[in-house]
């Protein structure tokens, strides 16, 4: 799975899992028992999340084509399922309580991925 950096305005750099493959967005967070802090999951193209098999409650960040948040979902905790609505294309994951508030339509700058 590749890292990137991400960043929203006026909030300090997140280390950025990418999950591109169906595989890697299938596996998401599952099996892990947090993350670290500044630690996220990208799932692209992911507008629908589950959380059932989960160790921990996320927050969810719903994105669209151009990575403009359209969508938020705060302590989702396991055994759930969000939906990002019609113009998700994107969903960051991470640790519940760790995002920080992103108002509608907050741009998401994704560095140059690495392996």
């Amino acid at each position: 799975m590749d890292a990137a950096e991400l960043r929203f305005p006026g909030a300090p750099p997140w280390t950025c899992l990418v999950a591109a493959s169906w595989r890697e967005r299938a596996r998401g967070l599952l099996g892990r028992d947090g993350l670290d802090a500044g630690v996220c999951m990208l799932l692209r193209p992911c507008g629908l999340v589950h959380t059932f098999g989960m160790r921990f409650a996320l927050d969810l960040v719903f994105l669209d084509a151009r990575g403009r948040v359209v969508k938020r979902a705060r302590g989702v905790p396991p055994g759930r399922i969000r939906w990002g609505g019609r113009r998700a294309r994107a969903t960051l994951e991470a640790q519940a309580g760790w995002l920080p508030d992103l108002p509608d339509g907050a741009l998401a700058e994704l560095g140059c991925a690495s392996t």
